[in-house]
C-alpha cells in the first residue's frame, strides 16, 4: 500500500506542476551530485540528508517502504507469478559490486578529483531559478529526468527486463547505488530484525523474505537479520508462525555480515572463470550505453549492461552444461539444445553486434566531448588545435552513425568548428540546433557570431534580434546570452555609424548583465566618440570599478580625464594602464604627457623613453620626449627626436607650438 501511495503522489507532483507552473523540486536523489558540485542546495541532496540520518537509526528502510523502483520491480514480479512465470534468480558474486563502485563513481570520484585539482570545495547555498537550479521550487519539474520515452525504455527494462532475466528485486542487488550507500549505513543502525527463543527454524521467515535473505540462518548465527540488503519489509516477521521475529533495538551488525556467500547465503551461479567473462561484459556494455546518442541514462546502461552480461556467459554456458535455463526459458535438457534454445543462440549475435555498434560510436562521442571540452572557458589544459581538429573528426562521425539527432554532439560541433574556422560546418551544427531548441540564446548567439565571421552581417543580425524579441529571461546565464546580443547589435551599430543606437543596446546590454564591466568599457567608448565625454567618463568609472584588470577601460578614462584637463586623475588612470598593458607604447607615450603637463619632466622623461623601447617608430613619443629635453635643457637630444618625430608624421612639423599634439588618445 506504501509503494502504492508513491506512485500516487508522483503522479500528484506532477499534476501540482502542470496545473500551477511551479512546484517543489523533484526528490531525486541523484540531485545530491549537483549540491557536491556546486554547492547549490537542492531538494533532493536535504531528502538524501534524511534518508541516511534516517537509517543509521532504522535501518534501510526507505528500500521497501518509500522507494518507487521496489514498487515496480514488485509489480513486475507479482505479474510475472500471475503469468506462472517464475525466474530463477541469478547469484553472482563480482556483479554485487557494481552498485558500490557506481556510488563511488557518483558521490566520493569527482570529490577526489576536486582534491587532487586543487580546487576548493563550493560553499553550500540556496539558489533560486536565477542561476538555473532551484533549490527548493522550480518551473522545471523535468530538470533532472529523462523525457517520456526514454523513461518508459527505463522502466521497462529496470522494471521487467531485470526481474525477468535477474530474478526478484535483482536491480536493488545489481544496478542501485543508493542502496549501496544506504547498506553501508544499515551496518550501524540499532534498529534491525531480531529474534527470540521461540523461534523452531522453519525458514518459513526465508521463504517470505521477498530480497532472498537467508533469514533462518542469520538469525540462529547472530541473534538478528545483519544482511545489508535488508530492508525491512518485515514481511518475515508477519510470517512467523511463533512470533520469534521482532524490530527492535538493539546492537548493530557492523561487518559481522561479511563472509564467503554472505549476500545470499547459497552458492553461487557462475564459476569464478565465468565471473570474470561477466565482469568484462558488464564494464564493456556500460562504457558503450553509458549516455550513448545523449539519451540512456546512467541506471539504464547499468541494468541494460547486467542483462547483456548474463546473456553472454549464458551463450558460453550452453557448450558447457547439459541442462540450462535463463529466466523461465529452458535452452538444454539432457543435452540436447532446445526449441527456446536455439532461438536464444540465434538472438544472441544480434546482441552483440548491436553493442560492438554501440560502443564503436560511443567512443567517438566520448573522446570528441572530451577533446572538445578544452575549449571550456576556465579549461586547465591548453587550447591545441590539433586536439579540436581531432575532436570536430570523431564529433561528426558520432553524428554520422547516429540514427537521431544529438543535441550535445551538435553543441560542441558548433563550438570546436567555429574555433578552427570552419564556419559551413559550425553553422549546420547551429541550424540543427535550433531546429530542435528555437529558444535557445547560447546557440543563437553562436550562430549569429559564425555568420558574422563569413561575413553575413544581415543573417548575423537576424539572430541576434531573434534573441532580443524572445521573452524576457529569468535565468542568469539566459540574461548573460541576452547582454551579448545587446551588446553584438551595438558593435553592428558602430560599424554602420549608427551612434545612438549603439548606445541604445549597450544599455539594454547593462540592464541584462549589470555586473558585466565590458559592457560600461564599451559604452564608454562609443559615448567618447558621439561626444558625450561625460557620460563616458562615468562609464569607464564604472567599469574600472567592476573590474580593476580592464587595461583598455584604464586608458580610455585617462584620455578623456586628461582633454577635460584633469591631469592628476588622468595620471592616476595612465599608471594603472601601464601596469596593466606594460608593453603598450601609447600608453606609455599618453602618462609621459601627462607627467609633462604636471611638470614632472624626469618621470615623464622615463615613460617616454619606454614608449620608444616598446617602439622606436612613434612619432608621438618623439615629440613628446623633445619637449621634455628641452625643458631640461639637453637641446641637441630634443632636436634630435623633433626630426625624428618629423620624419615619422609631417603633421608635427605644423604643431611645434603646440604641446597637446603629442598625446596619442
Amino acid at each position: 500500500m506504501s509503494l502504492m501511495l508513491v506512485y500516487l503522489l508522483v503522479i500528484g507532483h506532477i499534476i501540482h506542476w502542470q496545473v500551477s507552473g511551479r512546484t517543489l523540486a523533484p526528490l531525486e536523489l541523484s540531485e545530491t551530485m549537483h549540491t557536491l558540485e556546486r554547492g547549490i542546495i537542492t531538494a533532493g541532496f536535504l531528502f538524501m540528508c534524511v534518508l541516511i540520518i534516517g537509517t543509521l537509526v532504522a535501518g534501510r528502510f526507505f528500500c521497501s517502504w518509500a522507494c518507487h523502483m521496489i514498487a515496480l520491480q514488485d509489480l513486475c514480479a507479482w505479474l510475472l507469478r500471475k503469468m506462472r512465470i517464475k525466474p530463477a534468480p541469478i547469484r553472482s558474486r563480482l556483479l554485487l559490486w557494481a552498485p558500490p563502485v557506481a556510488a563511488v563513481y557518483m558521490f566520493i570520484w569527482p570529490q577526489i578529483e576536486r582534491v587532487w585539482h586543487g580546487d576548493a570545495f563550493p560553499p553550500l547555498r540556496w539558489a533560486d531559478e536565477s542561476e538555473g537550479w532551484a533549490s527548493i521550487v522550480t518551473d522545471e519539474f523535468w530538470r533532472n529526468l529523462p523525457g517520456p520515452v526514454i523513461a518508459t525504455v527505463t522502466l521497462l527494462i529496470c522494471g521487467f527486463a531485470v526481474v525477468y532475466f535477474l530474478g526478484s528485486r535483482s536491480f536493488c542487488n545489481y544496478v542501485c547505488p543508493y542502496g549501496a550507500l544506504f547498506g553501508w549505513v544499515d551496518r550501524l543502525a540499532p534498529l534491525r530484525i531480531r529474534v527470540t527463543d521461540a523461534c523452531i527454524h522453519c525458514a518459513k521467515c526465508t521463504a517470505a523474505c521477498p530480497t532472498g535473505i537467508r533469514v533462518h540462518e542469520e538469525v540462529k548465527q547472530h541473534r538478528m537479520v545483519v544482511n545489508p540488503a535488508c530492508m525491512k519489509d518485515l514481511d518475515c516477521v508477519a510470517a512467523c508462525p511463533e512470533n520469534a521475529l521482532y524490530y527492535g533495538v538493539g546492537a548493530p551488525s557492523l561487518l559481522r555480515s561479511r563472509g564467503p556467500r554472505a549476500r545470499f547465503g547459497l552458492k553461487y551461479t557462475f564459476s569464478w572463470p565465468e565471473e570474470l567473462l561477466l565482469a568484462a561484459v558488464f564494464i564493456a556494455s556500460e562504457l558503450s550505453l553509458r549516455g550513448l546518442f545523449n539519451r540512456i541514462p546512467f541506471f539504464l546502461s547499468l541494468t541494460a549492461a547486467a542483462i547483456v552480461a548474463v546473456c553472454v556467459v549464458t551463450t558460453v554456458r550452453v557448450r558447457t552444461h547439459d541442462n540450462l535455463k535463463l529466466a523461465s526459458w529452458k535452452l538444454k535438457s539432457g543435452g540436447k539444445l532446445q526449441p527456446a534454445g536455439r532461438r536464444f543462440l540465434a538472438a544472441m549475435p544480434l546482441v552483440i553486434a548491436g553493442m560492438l555498434y554501440a560502443g564503436f560510436v560511443r567512443y567517438h562521442e566520448f573522446v570528441g566531448l572530451r577533446q572538445a571540452a578544452l575549449l571550456n572557458p576556465g579549461a586547465k589544459t591548453p587550447v591545441d588545435d590539433a586536439t579540436i581538429r581531432s575532436a570536430a573528426t570523431h564529433l561528426q562521425t558520432a553524428l554520422r552513425w547516429s540514427p537521431f539527432e544529438n543535441d550535445r554532439i551538435d553543441r560542441r560541433l558548433l563550438q570546436a568548428a567555429t574555433h578552427l574556422g570552419e564556419y559551413a560546418t559550425a553553422e549546420s551544427a547551429g541550424r540543427r540546433l535550433i531546429r530542435r531548441f528555437p529558444q535557445d540564446r547560447r546557440v543563437r548567439l553562436q550562430l549569429g557570431q559564425v555568420l558574422l565571421l563569413e561575413g553575413r552581417i544581415a543573417e548575423a543580425r537576424d539572430q541576434f534580434q531573434a534573441i532580443v524579441g524572445m521573452e524576457p529571461p529569468v535565468r542568469l546565464e539566459a540574461r548573460e546570452d541576452l547582454a551579448s546580443a545587446h551588446q553584438a547589435l551595438a558593435e553592428l551599430a558602430v560599424q554602420r555609424g549608427d551612434l545612438a543606437d549603439a548606445v541604445d543596446q549597450l544599455q539594454a546590454a547593462i540592464d541584462a548583465s549589470p555586473a558585466r564591466a565590458a559592457l560600461y568599457e564599451q559604452l564608454g567608448r562609443v559615448l567618447a566618440e558621439s561626444g558625450a565625454s561625460a557620460e563616458a567618463i562615468r562609464a569607464l568609472r564604472r567599469a574600472v570599478d567592476l573590474d580593476d584588470s580592464l587595461g583598455g577601460a584604464h586608458y580610455n578614462l585617462g584620455v578623456l580625464l586628461a582633454h577635460s584637463g584633469d591631469y592628476a586623475a588622468a595620471l592616476e588612470s595612465y599608471r594603472r594602464a601601464a601596469a596593466l598593458l606594460p608593453e603598450d607604447a601609447d600608453v606609455r607615450n599618453n602618462l609621459g604627457f601627462t607627467l609633462l603637463r604636471l611638470k614632472r619632466d624626469d618621470e615623464a622623461r622615463e615613460a617616454l623613453e619606454a614608449a620608444l623601447a616598446i617602439n622606436p617608430q612613434h612619432a608621438g613619443a618623439h615629440f613628446n620626449l623633445a619637449m621634455v629635453l628641452a625643458r631640461l635643457g639637453d637641446e641637441a637630444a630634443a632636436e634630435t627626436h623633433l626630426d625624428a618625430a618629423i620624419r615619422l608624421d609631417s603633421r608635427f612639423a605644423d604643431v611645434l607650438s603646440d604641446a597637446d599634439a603629442g598625446a596619442s588618445p
